[in-house]
């Protein structure tokens, strides 16, 4: 059982939350997406790249750089990023993470 500080920050019975396992290692992953890079004065390459105004033909090449980043900062799991253009043109992308034998769990965002 791995346990820590869950994400996001809060207070509960008057000290931070704690998680575990699951729900611990989705909250790094989430912490990695929602971070963009030099939001971190101590670690500037965390976190996901703004890709807004990015000119980019391939979608698979944010996906391969999400996954390389995720692998770098939480190695204990594995992970498969997937990433489409949506009917709206939106970049749809598709976190499939599983950790010491889990159960494969997903998240599903729009950059």
């Amino acid at each position: 059982m791995v346990k820590g500080i869950a994400f996001p920050l809060t207070i509960e019975k008057g000290n931070l939350k704690v998680s575990e396992d699951a729900d611990l290692y989705k909250g790094h992953i989430l912490s990695w997406l929602k971070t963009e890079n030099f939001e971190r004065v101590m670690r500037p390459e965390y976190g996901l790249k703004d890709y807004l105004f990015e000119s980019i033909q391939d979608i698979s090449f944010i996906a391969s750089s999400i996954q390389s980043g995720l692998e770098t900062y939480i190695p204990e799991v594995n992970f498969e990023v997937e990433g489409n253009i949506n009917d709206l043109g939106e970049s749809e992308i598709n976190v499939y993470w599983t950790y010491d034998d889990s159960d494969p769990a997903q998240l599903r965002f729009i950059l």
